[in-house]
């Protein structure tokens, strides 16, 4: 009974989390785009697939209401593809969690209780905690219509980049000297005997001097990680690895892995330190991830579609492994 009591508790906060991230699409989709929000506002292959979605229900319950529309047939995880392609949504949103891709894994682990529910199976006091969390973010999140600054920078895009005009400095030069007879053999020697002309010439030489901007190349690099390794440094390289976990599992869910390599796993798993720590530091979760992405390149290149390959992720527990990786990461920080 007690499990019961937890399905149902989470069963209501599921659906009332569902149910207000609809409504908040919903009306900023309709500010930005009007009546054909639904058109406008989800990409084609979401909304093609929502509506085979409530195709296959009318099909089969002849009752279906006619004031549903598409985001009633939308999970958690459909909801986030449809806010990650507008820059509006995905910043009223961003305030729950650090970062898009981070964003994207809570999406998931929601479409994860949400299926445990929907096929009865039971769910965890760390399931529900989840739930109550998130539930409580997202009523901190401004549910407020977009301005009308932000309708006209969203439905204006990205800014343009313009060249500027050329300056007007450059049209002095522009009409050439007249002719004028050589003058005598001595001006070039008067030329050579005015070196002070040449004297502000410091003035780049300091610009040149000065710091470069910070880099944005990656915090840790080969050398940076072949050090790590060799003073066995576990926060280190596990920073490592959680930084290329966070770049390689939105391409490898999305199908667009082919271009992406796995060097940071690559140099940890021929390594000392990897043997070492296996056991002691639970890194399956690690190897179990990596194991999916070496096999869904493969499947890749040879041609697989994109939800072909999400049926095999699903199948091989891919949001489970995300989440095991999570708590690794955030017990190895801790």
């Amino acid at each position: 009974m007690a499990k019961l009591d937890t399905n149902l508790d989470a069963c209501r906060l599921s659906s009332e989390i569902l149910l207000r991230l609809r409504k908040i699409l919903r009306d900023i989709l309709a500010a930005l785009h009007g009546k054909g929000w639904e058109e406008l506002g989800i990409p084609v292959e979401i909304r093609e697939f929502l509506m085979q979605r409530q195709a296959r229900e009318a099909s089969i319950n002849w009752n279906l209401s006619d004031a549903a529309d598409v985001l009633d047939f939308a999970g958690f995880l459909n909801l986030y593809e449809v806010i990650c392609a507008n820059d509006l949504l995905l910043q009223r949103f961003l305030p729950l969690a650090p970062d898009p891709s981070v964003l994207r894994i809570r999406f998931l682990e929601l479409d994860t209780i949400l299926n445990r529910i929907a096929y009865a199976r039971p769910i965890s006091e760390g399931d529900l905690g989840f739930l109550v969390s998130f539930d409580d973010r997202l009523r901190k999140t401004s549910t407020a219509p977009p301005t009308a600054e932000e309708i006209a920078a969203a439905k204006a895009g990205p800014p343009k980049i313009v060249a500027a005009p050329p300056p007007a400095v450059e049209a002095e030069p522009a009409p050439a000297p007249r002719p004028v007879p050589p003058p005598p053999r001595q001006a070039p020697q008067e030329a050579s005997a005015a070196p002070p002309a040449p004297d502000p010439a410091p003035a780049p030489a300091a610009a040149v001097e000065a710091p470069p901007p910070a880099p944005v190349a990656p915090e840790f690099g080969p050398r940076e990680l072949e050090a790590a390794l060799k003073r066995a440094d576990d926060k280190a390289i596990l920073a490592a690895l959680y930084q290329e976990v966070t770049a390689l599992a939105d391409g490898l869910w999305n199908g667009s892995i082919q271009a992406q390599q796995a060097k940071t796993w690559e140099k940890v798993r021929e390594s000392q330190w990897y043997h070492d720590r296996f056991g002691k530091l639970g890194l399956k979760p690690i190897s179990d991830f990596f194991g999916l992405f070496e096999t869904a390149k493969e499947k890749t290149s040879s041609g697989t579609s994109k939800s072909d390959l999400q049926e095999f992720l699903k199948e091989h527990n891919f949001v489970q492994v995300l989440l095991a990786l999570k708590s690794l990461f955030k017990t190895q920080r801790a």
